[in-house]
């Protein structure tokens, strides 16, 4: 069931570490930056042109529905993304961080956190996430998550892979056959 209305938006989650927030203008300057990083934009469609730049340094980071900001707790810095969509018909995470706050498990402790939110408030049977099958690191923290592969796919001219998490438990053979 799609509800992006629900509930309502902005939703601030915390984690140990994180605030995962909306965005603010403060944040621009720094969501700029990660948009526009080689090292990032490599594994989100390639480099962004001067045109696309010019549009990220002018439009809005409002209060949209799914997107969040990875923030340092303590200091509520801007580490990075995260995004819930429904693109493509089910629930999509995606998420990217800044190069200097990549490989301190920032990323696992974020999504983990947004999972948790979508099993408490969402009523959805999985969440997936599509990575490029190149990006190892990416594959392997959300195989650590619990994604799994459903299958292989080819987008922005290269090869991804389309992972899910299952959000709801299947019920089991016996449930099955007694309801």
């Amino acid at each position: 069931m799609r509800r992006e209305q629900e509930p309502y938006w902005p939703v601030r989650l915390r984690t140990e570490r994180l605030h995962i927030r909306e965005p603010g203008e403060a944040d621009r300057e720094d969501y700029v930056r990660l948009m526009t990083d080689p090292s990032v934009s490599r594994y989100l469609g390639g480099a962004v042109n001067f045109g696309s730049r010019q549009a990220l340094e002018l439009s809005p980071l409002g209060n949209t529905w799914g997107a969040w900001i990875i923030a340092h707790g303590a200091t509520d810095h801007m580490l990075g993304i995260a995004n819930l969509s429904y693109d493509r018909d089910e629930l999509e995470i995606s998420y990217a961080l800044l190069p200097e706050f990549v490989g301190h498990g920032y990323a696992r402790e974020a999504v983990t956190r947004i999972i948790e939110f979508a099993q408490d408030n969402l009523e959805e049977p999985v969440m997936i996430a599509v990575v490029q099958a190149s990006n190892k690191r990416s594959v392997e923290q959300l195989k650590k998550i619990g994604f799994d592969v459903r299958r292989g796919l080819e987008e922005f001219g290269s090869q991804q892979l389309l992972m899910e998490y299952p959000l709801r438990e299947a019920p089991s053979e016996h449930q099955a056959s007694v309801g």
